[in-house]
């Protein structure tokens, strides 16, 4: 919607005048929107030009765009009613809701919008905060909102009214007669923008200066100015700049700018930006200087406090950081008090571990000189356990700006005092539901008053800090878990590789003696009496196959040969070899890719490969098998798959085969122990490999195997 005001015309050209569309940006535009976006907390700020026929954004946050048409948006509320505008819900009101800008990009939901109203009354645009979310803005928000509509305006003036400067020292060059109507001029237009205007004639040293320019010093009007008194009031610390930046701008004839602090009488400190140019005789002598100053000082405190903000989002960033690369809680705590005392200009900051007993030991500190160092005391809070603990449970922050004034425990004041504590801040470090800690901040020399975004950040920082004891914690339970698992699977393996191997003798011995009774004695016996010794006979060997392979499973940890390089084309021909009789028996048909050489145990592939090759030899359907051995490079690793065209494998039971003593068939059926292909993991495991099984049920199965390539080679 496009809102046409009476006179229409004269606004453009008060925009105009302002020289401000399509313009580069400017750090001080950029500086309002983003103390905008701090103070009303809205993702998205824009200081708005409204051109005849678009919305042109001179600064903006969370916005793609440069502009938009003028038709489209919201900025026309503030045009009709020429105040402050605050939607809190768009949605909430049913002509709002179907605006572009609402449905479609930017999808506002939330919008504050101040215009912005040159001296003469015209708008020339708007200030606007917007969230794609509902919510409210306080009467201080938007109080502070109006007041940076202001600071808009004053910049625009500052930029016209200095334009105008420029063209009045011209005119001045020009035309010594039209001096004192320029002059009368450039007062208005000075006050409309409270700049304060100066003249120094460099050859007498007087200095006369307007009312504003005054004002910005902190001094009356009724107050003679000199130089040298203008100069005792600049900072000590900027005055040697401020001169410097005069001779300079006189030496190269260039205007001269300069930003610096003075004092005023209360001693409170103000921020002044002053501008100048200077003018020559024929011969180029400097004879003069002319300028106007600002005072800037809410600017360079918004400005200060965006850094210090910057700076707790900086800290918290790196604590953070510290806290997912490493789990040293010693290393974490020390570096927090540190960084805190130091952003903070605290006296004193420390953490403080409670006991179950209601004491506590201060367990890192980071302090100024000259106060009590207090690092690994044991503590007693006489109050803590009876008045505090249940509060900091429930995350309760306590900040005391004034020790001897604040309403607390006699008991508790009494405590703080034998440690010189004048005002302090402290914050609670839970671990899950625990109240692990305190995170405190001490102030010795003076009472203090803690603001909003320093008791965020300790609240923030202690929230981090509790994660990260609750993830040592489990780190710290991992670790031990997988110790003892690691110590016990040892202890197994070498229990299966002693009873394995302590049980092959006496075993031998049964089967000699059951085969010599069955050939001395089977025809002096029923033919039940021979059933029951074959079946002995036949579990006996059955038992001996199992030892065996249970010695094969423990060896491969235990027994492992060092890793050689070793080409995996041999390896493979000499596992066929090894299997002739079975791939004749059932006309086997075997092909193979070209292999790569890698660096494994030799004995173990080739027992890898054997089990594979047996098993898909094993399970097969009617038809002959066939078995395809392929490789492929992926990343850093070589996988390998083996397939065969057999019965395949149901997919409940994919997980399973790799488990041992786990089988699918009966013995009768198929023989086996049901341990070859937990050796066939095993031994990929030991590799640095995984091993997997894909199938498709009476079709298919290829099992896959990864070995890490430590040679770089390719195929």
């Amino acid at each position: 919607m496009v809102v046409m005001i009476d006179n229409e015309a004269a606004r453009l050209e008060a925009l105009r005048q302002y020289q401000i569309l399509d313009t580069e940006p400017e750090e001080a535009y950029d500086n309002i929107a983003q103390l905008t976006a701090l103070i009303c907390g809205t993702p998205i700020v824009v200081v708005n030009f409204i051109d005849e026929n678009r919305q042109w954004f001179k600064a903006k946050i969370g916005l793609d765009v440069s502009e938009m048409p003028r038709s489209v948006g919201l900025s026309y509320l503030c045009q009709e009613r020429r105040n402050v505008v605050v939607i809190s819900d768009t949605w909430a009101d049913e002509k709002l809701a179907k605006n572009p800008v609402v449905t479609s990009y930017p999808y506002v939901r939330f919008y504050a919008g101040v215009p912005l109203i040159t001296p003469k009354g015209e708008i020339v645009g708007t200030l606007c905060a917007i969230d794609q979310v509902p919510q409210e803005l306080s009467q201080k928000q938007v109080e502070a909102l109006v007041a940076l509509s202001r600071q808009v305006i004053s910049e625009l003036e500052l930029r016209r009214n200095l334009a105008e400067v420029s063209r009045f020292a011209e005119e001045l060059k020009r035309a010594e007669a039209s001096l004192r109507e320029s002059e009368q001029h450039l007062r208005l237009a000075l006050e409309a923008a409270k700049l304060g205007s100066w003249e120094l004639d460099l050859e007498t040293g007087n200095l006369s200066c307007s009312k504003q320019c005054k004002a910005n010093f902190g001094l009356s009007p009724e107050t003679k100015l000199s130089y040298d008194k203008l100069q005792e009031r600049i900072h000590p610390e900027d005055r040697a700049y401020m001169q410097q930046s005069v001779r300079l701008a006189l030496d190269e004839r260039k205007d001269y700018e300069a930003e610096y602090r003075n004092i005023w009488s209360d001693d409170s400190v103000h921020w002044i930006l002053a501008r100048g140019a200077g003018t020559y005789d024929a011969d180029g002598h400097p004879v003069r200087m002319i300028g106007v100053t600002l005072d800037i000082t809410a600017r360079k405190q918004a400005e200060e406090e965006l850094k210090r903000q910057n700076k707790y989002s900086q800290l918290f960033s790196e604590i953070t950081l510290k806290i997912r690369q490493s789990l040293q809680i010693e290393t974490i705590l020390q570096t927090t008090v540190t960084e805190v005392q130091e952003l903070l200009h605290a006296d004193r900051v420390i953490i403080f571990r409670l006991w179950e007993d209601g004491s506590g030991t201060v367990t890192q500190e980071a302090v100024l000189p000259g106060f009590p160092i207090i690092l690994g005391k044991n503590i007693l809070d006489p109050c803590f356990a009876q008045d505090y603990q249940e509060p900091y449970l429930q995350e309760r922050v306590s900040a005391i700006a004034d020790i001897e004034t604040a309403n607390i425990q006699p008991c508790y004041k009494e405590f703080l005092l034998q440690f010189g504590v004048k005002a302090n801040l402290v914050v609670p470090i839970l671990q899950r539901d625990n109240l692990w800690g305190l995170l405190i901040a001490h102030q010795c020399e003076r009472p203090r008053q803690w603001n909003n975004v320093e008791i965020e950040l300790l609240k923030q920082l202690a929230d981090q800090i509790g994660i990260a004891l609750s993830q040592a914690q489990l780190l710290e339970q991992e670790t031990h878990q997988r110790q003892e698992l690691a110590r016990s699977n040892a202890e197994l393996e070498q229990f299966a590789y002693v009873a394995s191997h302590d049980l092959q003798e006496p075993l031998r011995m049964v089967v000699s003696y059951l085969q010599l009774l069955e050939r001395r004695y089977k025809d002096n016996l029923d033919a039940r009496a021979n059933e029951f010794i074959g079946y002995a006979v036949d579990g006996a060997h059955r038992m001996q196959t199992l030892i065996h392979d249970l010695l094969s499973y423990s060896r491969v940890s235990t027994r492992g040969q060092p890793f050689e390089l070793v080409d995996c084309n041999y390896i493979v021909n000499c596992v066929l070899s090894n299997l002739k009789i079975a791939l004749e028996e059932s006309n086997a048909v075997i092909t193979c890719d070209t292999l790569p050489e890698v660096m494994v145990d030799a004995t173990q592939l080739s027992q890898l490969f054997q089990n594979l090759i047996s098993n898909a030899i094993k399970f097969r359907s009617q038809q002959p098998p066939q078995i395809h051995i392929k490789v492929e490079r992926i990343e850093q690793r070589w996988q390998f798959m083996v397939r065969d065209h057999g019965i395949g494998i149901e997919p409940q039971y994919l997980e399973r085969i790799f488990v041992i003593f786990q089988r699918l068939h009966t013995r009768n059926k198929y023989p086996g122990t049901g341990i070859g292909l937990a050796i066939c993991k095993k031994i990929v495991e030991r590799h640095g490999g995984n091993i997997w099984v894909e199938s498709q049920p009476q079709h298919s199965t290829s099992f896959f195997f990864t070995i890490p390539d430590k040679t770089g080679n390719k195929l």
